[in-house]
């Protein structure tokens, strides 16, 4: 498993090791630098051959033309999807000029929510219409590159936006903006644990707040792990977090002090996730829960399909809390649907 990952974090060098062309298909490496690693070398020529060889060529046969005929573990579809698309990632990590995507990145121009709600006393939860624009954007950028051994230090941040750009009578605004940098490592892991393949571990620290004043401020700190792990065809997420404590207020009016003490109720201690691609369709199920007798979480599902060679489609339904800071303790659902940026698979 272990190789597996590196073979997708590593492929994103450039000089290719040595091959005769088999036909007009074969692509014709360049002649890789007498220091580079055998793994290097393999992992540069299948880089080079991905880029040169026709839409008919399997990932199989490339690794076939790179270590002149040996057999190759075989590997699933879904599985060369997923490398490649962390090869390219770490194609771009050190471009100054290319931003890498961290979550999804997805435009939802029809959103429609069934509890409109302000949460702000000076506002009239009766001037919001129930269609708005959503929209996600998040990237990632490593700071260092192998601290110790295969470990890397991440920063990264992912906005969420909601916007009221339907509602002419109040000017459009964007009602909310969800901000949330991350500070985190990552370490691909190859452990079986049982039927569980595991990929990779991530540790962080995490800080969402919508960026407003009392007394429509939230916000929260927490400190999180994160286990990525495979089973068949199956691609899991199971995200755990501890909640920094914060101060209690006297007066709910001071800008010092938790401004929503009570938001691991509704947003409960973990985040699980769980994708199945099906060739370029892909299902993702969210879900989150407080684990109390008073039981509180949400569930999402995400849908992309194919639109072009470069975007996808993305419908998205939510049940639950906490969908948005502002209304982390208010039950909603939410359908919505537009085109995906990026996705993870």
């Amino acid at each position: 498993m272990h190789k597996r990952l590196c073979f997708a974090l590593a492929l994103a060098s450039s000089p290719l090791c040595a091959q005769e062309p088999v036909d007009n298909d074969t692509p014709v490496p360049d002649t890789a630098p007498t220091s580079m690693t055998e793994d290097q070398k393999l992992n540069n020529c299948l880089l080079r051959s991905a880029q040169t060889a026709n839409g008919k060529v399997t990932l199989q046969e490339m690794r076939g033309w790179c270590t002149n005929g040996e057999e190759q573990e075989k590997i699933s579809a879904h599985e060369d999807a997923l490398r490649a698309r962390l090869a390219l990632e770490n194609t771009t990590q050190g471009n100054p000029f290319v931003i890498t995507p961290h979550r999804r990145n997805y435009l939802l121009p029809y959103s429609y929510w069934s509890n409109r709600q302000w949460n702000d006393p000076s506002k009239n939860d009766s001037d919001l219409q129930p269609t708005e624009v959503k929209f996600q954007l998040s990237l990632k950028a490593p700071i260092k590159e192998k601290i110790v051994d295969d470990i890397t230090l991440w920063m990264a941040f992912t906005g969420t936006f909601y916007w009221q750009a339907y509602n002419s009578e109040l000017s459009a605004p964007f009602r909310e903006a969800n901000y949330e940098p991350e500070l985190f490592i990552t370490k691909p892991i190859d452990w079986q644990i049982g039927p569980l393949d595991s990929e990779l571990l991530a540790v962080g620290f995490n800080h969402e707040s919508n960026g407003q004043d009392i007394p429509v401020s939230r916000s929260w700190n927490r400190v999180f792990l994160n286990y990525i792990f495979k089973t068949n065809d199956y691609y899991w997420s199971f995200k755990p977090w501890y909640r920094i404590p914060e101060s209690d207020k006297d007066d709910p009016l001071d800008t010092r002090g938790d401004d929503n003490p009570d938001i691991e109720k509704y947003m409960g201690n973990f985040e699980l996730e769980v994708a199945r691609p099906f060739g370029n369709h892909v299902v993702e199920l969210m879900l989150r829960n407080n684990l109390r007798s008073e039981n509180k979480g949400a569930a999402r599902i995400n849908y992309s399909f194919p639109l072009s060679k470069r975007f996808k489609g993305l419908v998205q339904v939510f049940t639950g809390y906490g969908d948005s800071l502002i209304n982390y303790d208010d039950y909603e659902n939410r359908y919505s649907f537009g085109i995906l940026l990026t996705d993870s698979l």
